[in-house]
């Protein structure tokens, strides 16, 4: 695995459920990297702070840790899918 993954939190506290998906879509559209080999995954979060974590899996070589990061991946895409049900499911309300 050497591409990087760039985890987006992006703080939607006082927007307004209905506009949450429009929001995080246009963060997510200014977002384009041109050196940036790897992927990129936009979290809306209840804060009010927007931050931002790189993840080298390439610097991870414990084999354990290996199995500790792919569960956590695997976690964080399921907790976006889940995440964009519910806001979905909300706006369709």
């Amino acid at each position: 695995m050497e591409n990087k993954i760039l985890v987006i939190y992006v703080g939607i506290q006082g927007v307004r459920s209905e506009d949450i998906e429009d929001f995080v879509h246009k963060i997510a559209t200014k977002i384009v990297p041109t050196t940036f080999v790897g992927e990129i995954i936009i979290l809306p979060v209840q804060l009010s702070d927007t931050r931002v974590e790189c993840i080298n899996p390439k610097y991870i070589t414990d084999a354990e840790l290996i199995t500790e990061h792919t569960e956590l991946i695997k976690k964080l895409n399921e907790q976006l899918i889940y995440q964009l049900k519910e806001l979905k499911q909300e706006n369709n309300e």
